[in-house]
């Protein structure tokens, strides 16, 4: 069975366990027509870079059918156009388009970057389902790149703390020791590296590893620190893995939203800066930065907010942001913004239809531990958009 073959299997195998779960038996046989109806307009075989928006297909017959069905804040409607939106990028990775060199002097062509990461993706898969493994890989960025990019696509500074992340099916092995995907992409990957003029020794180690309830491994980051790394000089490659979640935004959406709760409700911000380190008040900012690029599709900030975003991406590149009384400037400068309250309120619209005071709301108890598609679907069609934007960029 083909990678497109396993991506459209499970399309259908989700979209019709999502009308048995939640809707009436007549929307159950509408769920079939539509995944049926996909499978077949989308042809066998189906092509590697696929052209178009899948919803569009059918958009109208599940609306009808399943629009009036609750799900998660939302309707049924959304929660299979989400797995639509998952299938269309999982069908339109092109890995065929070329791109400069992935290093030049130490700095790293996102573009190349990204295009190599799925490439790994896809031939691991394989590696995996030749062991009787079926899954799908969703690779990419854990954080954003809205202050590391120059505008030839290269990173403004050289290649350090760029995290792949990796999302797949719950039935991923996974072991506190690695387990198949490490032992299949590993090798590639440094492999890949040292052909662009980056050895990494085999000197990974395994970190971070996150449990359910049950201590059911769900999370797990492999990490190959740099000489000379350092808790207030990171410098590391990271490959982190999850199978709590399918997609890589939902892995890095869930870690925005629980760092903009914490500012969010932080009531005594004098105690804040007393009790926290200088690094760890930076890294914060520099999370907020970075992760608050996911959800440009959902807020857009103000013209003070815009300002105030270049300002510290330009402290964070020349080195100024590490002086206390800096940091503490746009500390304050966030907060008399209202940065983070402007934020928070417009993922809480977005996500559980609730507007800024109409009641209490708690991003983590509420869109934990499944994030409501409504949220999902604008956060994946900006990152695709942008995504490809980023990686089309050419020096001249």
């Amino acid at each position: 069975m083909s990678w497109t073959q396993r991506a459209l299997r499970h399309f259908r195998s989700a979209v019709i366990a999502l009308a048995l779960a939640h809707a009436p038996l007549e929307c159950v046989e509408a769920a079939e027509r539509l995944a049926e109806r996909l499978s077949e307009r989308l042809g066998a075989p189906v092509q590697r870079a696929i052209s178009g928006n899948l919803w569009s297909l059918i958009d109208r017959d599940c609306e009808d059918a399943l629009t009036r069905v609750p799900y998660r804040f939302g309707s049924l409607s959304q929660a299979v156009e989400w797995e639509t939106l998952k299938l269309q990028s999982r069908l339109q990775v092109d890995l065929d388009s070329p791109h400069p060199p992935l290093f030049r002097d130490g700095h790293i062509h996102i573009g190349a970057l990204m295009q190599l990461w799925h490439r790994l993706a896809l031939e691991t898969e394989e590696v995996l389902a030749a062991q009787g493994i079926d899954t799908t890989l969703d690779v990419g960025p854990w954080g954003g790149f809205n202050f590391a990019l120059q505008p030839d696509g290269y990173t403004r500074k050289k290649f350090a703390r760029l995290t792949l992340g990796v999302a797949s099916l719950p039935s991923l092995p996974l072991q506190d020791n690695g387990g198949p995907f490490f032992e299949a992409f590993l090798p590639r990957y440094r492999s890949e590296l040292l052909a662009a003029g980056l050895s990494i020794p085999d000197e990974w180690g395994y970190h971070h590893p996150k449990r359910d309830a049950r201590g059911r491994l769900l999370e797990l980051s492999c990490i190959y620190y740099f000489p000379g790394h350092t808790y207030e000089r990171r410098n590391f490659v990271k490959i982190r893995v999850s199978r709590e979640f399918e997609t890589v935004e939902e892995i890095a959406l869930r870690d925005f939203l629980v760092l903009l709760e914490r500012l969010h409700y932080t009531a005594d911000w004098q105690l804040y800066r007393e009790s926290t380190q200088n690094v760890d008040a930076r890294f914060d900012i520099q999370d907020f930065i970075s992760l608050s690029h996911l959800v440009e599709g959902v807020y857009h900030r103000t013209d003070t907010e815009e300002a105030l975003l270049n300002e510290i991406k330009g402290a964070f590149f020349d080195g100024t942001i590490r002086e206390p009384g800096v940091l503490d400037r746009y500390r304050n400068s966030i907060l008399r913004a209202r940065w983070i309250e402007h934020l928070y309120w417009a993922i809480a619209e977005t996500a559980l239809g609730v507007k800024k005071y109409q009641r209490p709301v708690m991003l983590g108890r509420e869109l934990f531990p499944e994030i409501p598609p409504r949220l999902l679907i604008p956060v994946r069609r900006h990152l695709q958009a942008y995504h490809q934007e980023v990686g089309s960029r050419r020096p001249a």
